[in-house]
């Protein structure tokens, strides 16, 4: 169940993001930040994989101590539809953020449009990456324990990094080569949705220490005569 949840949350916070930027670019009567074959791309080869991937992670050996699943219990709760918003909220921003910046003269360039798609790829990795567990710290689990995952988080930069610079695809898909400096730059940027989902997940164990705490302060009253 937990992998389902991973998968449905990485889906949903990409899907959300994707058609939330082409709505408001719409919106506000500026050119779409990404081509048809970008969006295509992204759709059937940068999001299957990844997640894909989520739902073959190794089973956390904790989940013998925990108390079982109501069967009543929604896969998409309140929690997770939080977290889709707050993935999907810092996608978007950081997302036309590049593409407002770099678009200065009012044309969409080659530039334009490979720096938007390279940003909100990077952002999908990283997303994917704190989709890995539900609760714990990515610092907390086996970063090499689902060798799944990253053949598909591999495969999906190479192809990137394909569409980039190798020149016929460049012709397909208009992009153009970026400098170090911006890929670097959008590394940094893209990697606030994984801390974002970080400090989320430390809102979540701090709640269920708490909710522990109680609930092992009413058994010991409950013990007193």
């Amino acid at each position: 169940c937990l992998n389902i949840k991973n998968f449905v949350r990485f889906q949903l916070s990409t899907s959300v993001s994707a058609l939330m930027m082409i709505a408001l670019t719409t919106f506000w009567n500026i050119p779409s930040p990404l081509n048809p074959m970008q969006i295509l791309w992204i759709n059937i080869i940068m999001d299957g994989p990844p997640a894909q991937s989520l739902g073959v992670e190794p089973i956390d050996s904790s989940l013998a101590n925990s108390p079982p699943r109501p069967p009543k219990k929604q896969v998409v709760d309140r929690y997770m539809l939080i977290r889709v918003c707050l993935s999907a909220a810092v996608i978007i921003s950081g997302t036309l953020w590049v593409y407002k910046n770099e678009m200065v003269d009012g044309q969409v360039t080659a530039r334009d449009t490979t720096m938007t798609f390279t940003c909100f790829i990077f952002f999908d990795m990283f997303n994917a990456l704190s989709c890995r567990s539900l609760t714990k710290s990515v610092l907390q689990i086996n970063i090499f324990g689902n060798t799944t995952f990253l053949f598909a988080i591999s495969a999906s930069i190479l192809s990137l990094f394909g569409l980039i610079y190798v020149p016929f695809l460049q012709t397909i898909f208009q992009t153009e080569a970026l400098a170090f400096n911006d890929i670097l730059t959008l590394i940094c940027l893209s990697s606030t949705v994984l801390i974002v989902d970080e400090c989320f997940k430390l809102f979540l164990r701090a709640i269920a220490c708490v909710d522990d705490n109680k609930s092992n302060s009413e058994d010991a009253k409950s013990l007193i005569p």
